[in-house]
């Protein structure tokens, strides 16, 4: 998951860094980045940190959703043979319910 992740980050960091910062013709004007995007591109950094951050929390949580629903699920028989080893059923019951479990 965290390999999942890291490939993630790292491929919209670069685009989100070069629309941040601008193009290479506003540099080549001789303007600072600042001067070309001025609050424009502070906000385009605060929106990727958002986006980033909800895609890490809606990751984290659908993994712990995934994870939880994989879970060992007891089988019929599972259930009949604790049953059986707590004493609540006797051998004979046992054998009769686990034949026609398996039929």
């Amino acid at each position: 998951m965290k390999k999942y992740l890291f490939y993630l980050v790292t491929l919209l960091i670069f685009p989100a860094y070069t629309f941040a910062n601008g193009s290479n013709r506003v540099h080549m004007d001789g303007w600072d980045h600042m001067m070309g995007f001025g609050y424009r591109g502070m906000f385009m950094w605060i929106l990727f940190l958002i986006v980033i951050v909800l895609m890490v929390y809606f990751i984290v949580r659908a993994s712990k959703r995934t994870s939880s629903d994989i879970s060992f699920k007891e089988t019929p028989l599972d259930i009949l043979k604790k049953r059986y080893a707590k004493g609540e059923i006797t051998k004979e019951k046992f054998d009769e319910m686990r034949k026609f479990l398996e039929n």
